[in-house]
């Protein structure tokens, strides 16, 4: 394919993931079709079809896609040895500013919950950000810094109160969630 139609593409793919977002985010993904995405994304059905067999597909590509695992992953690469009393609240924040940006992102995990595509895609998010902080925490235990503890436990602390907050229109101060969570593994 030339350079030029694999560009218009992969534009129109991005294109339709993005509109699937607004979509599966405004109606849920149980009420959304894939007329519904066509036509925000401006192209035809048969076309969102070439480019994504299924809604479940569509679904699962949303999720991983458009989820907040390239930026989490860009957050912790500044980590390195910098103490977690300034990591923890840039990545909290971080996240939080991802949700801001992604209100729709909120909406489709808490209501495609419990469509498989969509809780895989999201089990695959979590366990990945669960890997990547848990290297950093674990890191900062060694270094004597942090005490041992469930960096599960820490992550879910960290992202769910922040996740929540976004969800019942009340966010909460990400700063301070870090705060809290560090005073309960600090190893001072």
């Amino acid at each position: 394919m030339p350079l030029r139609r694999r560009e218009l593409a992969e534009w129109r793919r991005e294109r339709v993931l993005d509109a699937a977002l607004q979509v599966f985010g405004a109606k849920g993904p149980d009420a959304a079709s894939m007329r519904d995405v066509a036509a925000a994304a401006g192209v035809t059905p048969g076309l969102l079809y070439h480019y994504f067999d299924s809604k479940e597909a569509l679904s699962l590509a949303v999720t991983v896609e458009r989820g907040f695992l390239s930026e989490f992953r860009d957050l912790l690469a500044e980590a390195g040895d910098r103490p977690a009393d300034v990591v923890l609240p840039e990545v909290t924040a971080g996240f939080d500013r991802i949700l801001s940006e992604r209100t729709a992102l909120v909406g489709l995990f808490v209501s495609g919950v419990t469509r498989p595509e969509i809780r895989r895609g999201l089990e695959d998010l979590l366990s990945e950000t669960n890997r990547l902080l848990g290297r950093y925490l674990s890191d900062r235990v060694a270094a004597g810094e942090l005490r041992p503890h469930d960096s599960r436990a820490v992550v879910q602390a960290l992202f769910s109160s922040c996740a929540f907050g976004h969800l019942v229109g009340q966010p909460v101060d990400p700063v301070a969630v870090a705060n809290i969570v560090l005073r309960g593994i600090s190893g001072r």
